[in-house]
């Protein structure tokens, strides 16, 4: 009867889960076509490139790319087969988890933490890679469990697969991997002293061999192991009180904090002695992910406020392991694990309440990321931008693509058009034989100076689009007179809450320039000088 109900607990959540990923399903990040935009090349005989010719690497997971590639290649759709996939793995990859979660009630605090959060929906749909480092992460934990309690080739494989997938799903995702692969080996030598060298090689190789196959060829094939946002987007050490705030306000929304503070003055009455003891037998159990967290919240306080980091993109992969700590946690502080459960000070009420709560929350804020903003809260970006509005401007973006395609083919040139964006996703993806630049992601240069407003690449485009007044005066983004120039189209639209024109303009008369093949490359030609004004 009990695993009866844990199925059809599973079963119902998965239906909610699926619901609730259909609403959302209409929002896409706009850095999810940089990334199809590299796969679908790759299948097209282009390489993995963003420019056909440009061995320059814009590829914050390249195993994302490489997963899209294989699905395109299968369906000849990057979008849906993304989305699609990344639900039934992630879904597959909690599901894997939570079989050592043996309390139905803790089955649906999992479920109403993670499987009805708002910003796991987000992101499945999103279509970057936050859900498949959460998928390989969950796995690998679960896998760790097992690897902890005993000696178990199958899950030594599974544990160092997983953790070789998730660096390169994001190489940042050692800070919490590498902590927990030491505690894993330490444990299986402790245990195990005579089978530790069968061990070590098992817990070892797999995920190294996986992490180093990318590094040698990532190295060779673009002259460089990081992708070009390390360089672009550089660490944020003036904004770390904002970003402990945005880390803070996450545990709130994700309910994490709230159902720990909830059961812990709930049981203290009773159980204050157990409180301490529950926190310290949990430590050492799962001390490795304990210390790999600390470590990357240090890291994330540095870079979680980035741009595109928001709807809690960096935290989110996180949040299925930290549940999965806080349901090992609450048993332990009674003696009986379903005492916790029927609860303490406030009686059989205490665990209604709970579930009550939870979907009051969850509820309001999936309405609130919808109309109102997509990232809750005072801290992070866009937060006044709601998932509609996202929406309209990815749609702009796409008519501006249609309408730049059009206007080229009215001109009449045989060539391909050279465009200049500040948003290298939906536009570029949706013209995949222009040359695409901007100012520094997948235009970035080691040995050329390649800043907000290069005027190199500005004169040499066909076609400069611009976003006025969030990224400055028009004539600033545009570095010479519009009279110079033609308006192909502009459009206004609400945006974070102003007002931001979208522009699209010709240059009839494009200088000859170009940037060097390589991220590491000499300058090919002189940089025409810029204008401050």
């Amino acid at each position: 009867m009990p695993q009866k109900k844990s199925t059809l607990l599973i079963a119902g959540f998965a239906v909610v889960h699926c619901c609730l990923f259909a609403w959302f399903s209409s929002y896409t990040a706009e850095d999810a076509f940089i990334v199809y935009r590299y796969s679908e090349n790759l299948i097209h005989g282009n390489g993995l490139v963003f420019n056909s010719g440009e061995f320059v690497s814009a590829l914050t997971s390249p195993l994302h790319a490489l997963i899209v590639s294989a699905l395109y290649g299968i369906t000849n759709s990057s979008l849906w087969a993304n989305r699609l996939f990344v639900l039934v793995l992630h879904f597959s990859a909690t599901c894997y988890a939570l079989q050592a979660v043996k309390d139905l009630q803790g089955k649906i605090l999992f479920g109403l933490i993670v499987w009805c959060s708002p910003f796991v929906i987000f992101w499945t749909a999103g279509g970057l890679e936050t859900i498949y480092l959460s998928s390989f992460i969950t796995i690998a934990f679960a896998a760790a469990v097992k690897c902890l309690k005993h000696h178990t080739t199958k899950h030594q494989w599974v544990f160092s697969i997983c953790l070789g997938l998730a660096f390169l799903t994001r190489y940042d995702s050692c800070l919490v991997t590498l902590p927990i692969w030491f505690h894993v080996t330490f444990k299986q030598y402790q245990y195990f002293p005579k089978k530790f060298g069968l061990s070590l090689a098992t817990l070892l190789l797999p995920g190294l061999l996986i992490a180093c196959s990318w590094l040698v060829f990532s190295f060779n094939y673009y002259h460089d192991v990081f992708p070009t946002s390390v360089y672009h987007k550089p660490l944020q050490w003036d904004t770390q009180r904002a970003a402990v705030g945005y880390m803070i306000q996450f545990g709130l929304f994700c309910g994490i904090l709230p159902t720990l503070g909830w059961f812990a003055v709930d049981q203290f009455s009773q159980n204050k002695s157990e409180l301490l003891a529950a926190t310290i037998n949990t430590a050492k159990t799962h001390l490795g992910v304990f210390i790999g967290l600390s470590i990357f919240g240090c890291y994330a306080s540095v870079t979680c406020l980035a741009h595109m980091m928001f709807s809690n993109r960096m935290l989110l992969p996180y949040l299925p392991v930290t549940t999965l700590l806080l349901i090992d946690f609450l048993p332990r502080i009674n003696h009986s694990s379903m005492a916790v459960w029927r609860g303490g000070r406030f009686g059989s009420k205490s665990w209604p309440i709970v579930v009550v709560l939870a979907i009051t929350v969850q509820t309001t804020l999936f309405y609130y990321i919808d109309q109102v903003s997509i990232n809750p809260g005072r801290y992070g970006e866009y937060t006044k931008l709601s998932r509609q509005s996202y929406i309209t401007f990815m749609q702009t973006l796409d008519d501006q693509a249609t309408k730049i395609s059009q206007h080229w083919r009215d001109s009449g040139n045989s060539r391909q058009p050279q465009i200049h964006v500040y948003a290298a996703g939906i536009l570029p993806y949706k013209l995949p034989q222009a040359k695409i630049v901007d100012w520094g992601l997948v235009s970035y240069r080691k040995k050329v100076h390649v800043d907000m407003v290069q005027t190199g690449l500005l004169y040499s485009s066909d076609y400069i689009i611009t976003l006025t007044p969030r990224h400055y005066p028009t004539r600033y983004q545009l570095q010479q007179e519009t009279d110079a120039l033609i308006v192909v189209d502009e459009k206004t639209i609400s945006f974070d809450g102003k007002s931001e024109t979208l522009g699209v303009y010709f240059n009839p008369t494009p200088i000859t320039y170009r940037l060097p093949n390589y991220v590491d490359g000499l300058a090919r030609n002189r940089i025409p000088p810029k204008i401050n004004e």
